[in-house]
């Protein structure tokens, strides 16, 4: 398996955006296109979400980035003209998802759908806390599960901002940001859910992208509040002191858990409120979501030893070859063309991340290569470490 292509970026917003859109160029025009593709493929998108024009809706996302941030706008502005895409598409490469519940709510008016949704589960995701790692060190740890055409364009970016903070992330081409750590020793973890109250809005990684510029788990939660979101998500914020929280976020419901010790979240809503506006899912992508969403919560419990950098590549890795639609890490199935695509580990107090990639063909050991390390730059020349 080959290692992650890493970019390093130096400069402003506009420079880095520059320097991206230029590196990947060829890569970012694939990408969009593919991803305006499967607007239209009823898959994501659901029955009648045809009503909705994609372009029109992304037209109106834009203005609602515009207004949104105007650092991470000029980056995806200056990404789009050196990569020659329109900007509102770039939003779709990166934002899908989110896109995709903007889609359906425009087609349902806001009202729940109760044809079950064949949905695709995307990405298992944990917090531990510093009282409960091995090493006293708090951790989050995570799979990126997407659509097949989506992992040859996964990259890691080395950001060197000269008007943010510095940050390792780990994203597709086009896109800032998906999962990151900054110099302040923040960390920011995401995977998808999927509620009936989408809308025109910011995708889920600008608001990854603005959060990054926070110094601390509070302050990115207070960011995280106000966010004009398109589509529902659950963000994971742990910082180096081991102040942590689950956010379970949709355009008009907040939910909130405080790390405590441990804590797993796959793709189904777990709070009262956002249950209530989630359509019913498909069996294959019901299943999939209640299962590994088990297997971590009694895996957690069962390996506090293996709490630990290392340690949790082994939950992130399972794979069941009884039960492949289940397994945390895997590869599409008849029916549910999903594929992990990649998986993290990182260490606020280290201001680094572990990360591999290409993982769906991977179902044992001996085909394994071990994660690659990349740390945060320290713009002060001092380790970047807590």
């Amino acid at each position: 398996m080959p290692s992650i292509e890493m970019l390093r970026i130096d400069g402003d917003a506009a420079a880095m955006g520059h320097a991206h859109g230029t590196a990947f160029r060829s890569e970012i025009q694939l990408l969009t296109q593919e991803r305006m593709r499967l607007c239209y493929d009823r898959f994501w998108i659901g029955e009648g979400s045809e009503a909705v024009n994609p372009e029109t809706l992304a037209e109106a996302c834009w203005e609602q980035q515009q207004r949104y941030d105007d650092l991470t706008t000029a980056e995806l502005e200056a990404i789009a003209r050196a990569a020659d895409v329109p900007a509102r598409d770039l939003l779709v490469t990166g934002g899908f998802t989110d896109f995709v519940d903007a889609l359906r709510g425009g087609a349902a008016g806001g009202a729940k759908n109760q044809t079950p949704l064949e949905d695709p589960g995307q990405c298992t995701a944990v917090l531990v806390a510093a009282n409960s790692a091995a090493d006293g060190r708090p951790l989050l740890a995570q799979t990126w599960d997407m659509h097949p055409t989506a992992t040859p364009y996964i990259r890691v970016l080395d950001l060197r901002s000269t008007d943010q903070p510095a940050a390792i992330v780990f994203t597709v081409t086009g896109c800032p940001v998906m999962i990151g750590v900054n110099e302040h020793g923040l960390a920011i973890g995401i995977n998808n859910m999927v509620t009936a109250d989408g809308r025109p809005g910011v995708m889920w990684t600008s608001v990854v992208r603005r959060m990054l510029r926070a110094r601390n788990a509070d302050e990115a939660l207070a960011l995280l509040k106000v966010a004009p979101v398109a589509g529902a998500h659950h963000y994971l914020l742990l910082d180096a002191e081991s102040t942590g929280y689950s956010v379970e976020r949709s355009p008009t419901r907040l939910a909130v858990r405080t790390l405590e010790s441990t804590l797993a979240h796959t793709n189904h809503c777990l709070d009262s409120e956002l249950i209530s506006i989630e359509p019913p899912r498909g069996d294959a992508p019901a299943y999939s979501t209640r299962n590994r969403l088990r297997t971590a919560e009694e895996w957690l419990e069962a390996h506090p030893a293996d709490c630990s950098r290392r340690g949790l590549w082994q939950l992130l890795n399972r794979f069941d070859e009884s039960d492949p639609l289940g397994s945390i890490c895997h590869g599409p199935q008849p029916g549910y063309d999903v594929e992990t695509g990649g998986a993290v580990v990182i260490s606020p107090r280290d201001a680094a991340m572990d990360a591999v990639w290409g993982q769906g063909d991977v179902h044992n050991d001996a085909d394994r290569i071990a994660p690659q390390t990349f740390k945060v730059f320290s713009p002060s020349g001092m380790p970047t470490t807590y």
